[in-house]
């Protein structure tokens, strides 16, 4: 698990710990605990001994983020399957030739001719707060995104890791993307992104995402999940993201 992202996301929960050095988890004061059990394949990894000591805590509900689902359990549904989506940089064409890249190269020549630009920051403005509160108004969030778009400021203050990918039209913030790295700069990540509705700026952030990274020499960009969204799923493919790691939410109430 990317210690750099436990960063992000702890902004959101009360309290954070690591179970055996290994496993991130998340409390809230109303007794609800995450828990992320990836690198369940690691031989020395006692899934359910973690899962069982969790259990024992002063907790209503404990919510596990696994890779697969895990059986045996009591008191245990499943909320939902998702997929994590990738795209392999290294074999990324950033000229878009051939027949593959149609439907790329036209979004992107579209978006040059719109004029955007692109800069890089560590520092929310009042810009970026108007956006996140258009954004909402927009998009209902969950609660534990809301709370992280907030947390950011505290995030670049407090860490030196990170920064926003921000999209200008005419001098005017118009979007951004929160990114991140890590497997020893293998992979660079967008865990967060707010757009304004200018056109075909997702098409211009993934392509300045993917750009960024195969010039840096990141081997992955990791773009997130597919949300169970058809359209986001779909977006996801035409910019040739590959699911790459499987995500299984399970839900425990005591």
């Amino acid at each position: 698990m990317c210690e750099h992202l436990l960063c992000l996301y702890s902004m959101t929960s009360d309290k954070t710990a690591l179970v055996d050095n290994t496993f991130p988890v998340y409390i809230n004061d109303s007794g609800e605990m995450d828990v992320v059990l990836f690198g369940l394949q690691d031989e020395k990894a006692d899934q359910f001994r973690c899962v069982h000591e969790l259990l024992d805590q002063p907790i209503t509900k404990l919510n596990l983020i696994s890779p697969e689902a895990l059986p045996g359990l009591r008191n245990t549904e499943l909320k939902y399957v998702d997929w994590d989506y990738h795209i392999n940089l290294e074999q990324f064409d950033l000229d878009l030739r051939g027949k593959v890249y149609k439907n790329i190269r036209y979004r992107v020549n579209q978006t040059k001719t719109l004029g955007y630009q692109i800069k890089y920051s560590r520092k929310l403005t009042p810009s970026h707060l108007r956006l996140i509160a258009r954004h909402a108004i927009r998009h209902p969030l969950d609660v534990w995104d809301f709370e992280e778009l907030l947390s950011l400021e505290r995030f670049f203050t407090e860490y030196p890791h990170g920064f926003m990918v921000e999209a200008y039209h005419r001098d005017n913030l118009i979007g951004f993307d929160v990114v991140d790295f890590f497997q020893d700069h293998k992979v660079m990540v967008v865990p967060l992104g707010i757009y304004s509705d200018a056109p075909a700026l997702a098409d211009f952030f993934m392509y300045q995402n993917i750009l960024y990274a195969k010039q840096q020499g990141y081997e992955w960009l990791d773009v997130g999940l597919a949300c169970r969204e058809p359209g986001l799923q779909a977006f996801k493919i035409k910019w040739l993201a590959q699911p790459r790691f499987k995500l299984v939410v399970q839900t425990i109430t005591k």
